[in-house]
């Protein structure tokens, strides 16, 4: 028999809003066990749990021009995205004053990738990267948390991670 936790934990951080039709993106899910400091008093419970992910780099590697397992046609470039992940959890202690506690994380995750065009607006993918004509938004879709004892929570946070290409044209005025 499955045990449900019924327990509310808040997610902060969920955009607010997501992009309605992207054409570069991909969806990934991260999830972790996270421990309690030492120095910090053990959980009766989790309260909630705060995700800011920042884009630390960008760069363009070469693939193949094939069609993928998954049917995805592969132009030859994908992006390679290194993120920052902010982490805070929030919690009422285990004792007499129930107060309440947080405890931060931050870890560089794993490169996520991106296919993308050889080209955008004639431009070739390279030079727009040069020119920081690519914008890289990471969007939090869900957060979930779960404590498993005093001292771990369990959390999945699901990311959006949307590609688009700035004006690579100026208007004369």
């Amino acid at each position: 028999m499955v045990k449900f936790n019924r327990e509310l934990v808040e997610g902060i951080g969920i955009s607010p809003k997501l992009p309605e039709n992207p054409m570069y993106f991909t969806q990934v899910t991260i999830p972790e066990i996270l421990k309690i400091p030492n120095q910090k008093p053990d959980m009766e419970q989790l309260l909630a749990v705060i995700v800011q992910p920042k884009i630390v780099s960008v760069r363009v590697v070469d693939t193949p021009c094939a069609l993928s397992y998954e049917g995805q046609h592969l132009s030859g470039y994908k992006l390679v995205i290194e993120m920052n992940l902010w982490e805070k959890i929030k919690y009422v202690a285990d004792e007499p004053t129930q107060s309440v506690h947080a405890a931060e994380y931050e870890q560089v995750l794993k490169s996520v990738f991106v296919v993308v065009p050889c080209e955008v607006g004639g431009k070739k993918l390279k030079d727009l990267l040069r020119t920081n004509r690519i914008v890289v938004t990471p969007y939090v879709e869900d957060i979930y948390g779960q404590m498993r004892d005093k001292r771990t929570v369990f959390k999945n946070i699901a990311l959006l991670i949307d590609v688009t290409f700035r004006e690579t044209t100026c208007k004369v005025i």
